[in-house]
């Protein structure tokens, strides 16, 4: 997993047709990303997809759109032979980046006026960051993962 992509692939053995467990597999990959509110386009064995963040005109409910952390991404599958199959995906990180270092200056921020020291508030500032990209990089993997496996 690199900073601004997570990614990864399986492999399954199939005991159907592989064309017709491909289609299958489309078809359920498109049903939930619908219900994940994602647009989604196929290209050849390739779904790839995009959360749009919408302003509305609720108070939080925009709040809530910009949280979004699993934006930008593909979902792929292929034969390997004719009884194995290889699943991959890959999902962007950017907006999670961005969220977590713009929280983790916010925070250290707030240290720095109250304390004193610059030193501490850029490293509490710097661990918040990290602690926060960390939980978003789990709950981002756990829902690619969740949104994978319901499609097997």
């Amino acid at each position: 997993m690199s900073l601004l992509k997570y990614s990864n692939t399986e492999e399954k053995a199939i005991h159907v047709n592989s064309d017709v467990y491909i289609d299958s597999f489309k078809k359920k990959i498109l049903e939930t990303l619908k219900n994940f509110d994602a647009k989604s386009e196929i290209q050849n064995d390739t779904i790839k997809f995009k959360r749009i963040v919408r302003i509305t005109t609720h108070s939080g409910q925009n709040k809530i759109e910009a949280m979004k952390i699993v934006r930008e991404g593909l979902i792929g599958i292929e034969r390997v032979d004719s009884k194995k199959i290889r699943i991959f995906w890959e999902v962007k990180l950017d907006s999670l980046l961005f969220l977590s270092i713009s929280i983790g200056l916010l925070i250290g921020a707030i240290a720095g006026f109250v304390g004193s020291m610059i030193i501490i508030s850029m490293i509490i500032g710097l661990l918040f960051s990290a602690i926060i990209y960390f939980i978003g990089c789990s709950i981002v993997k756990s829902t690619i993962d969740d949104i994978v496996a319901t499609s097997i």
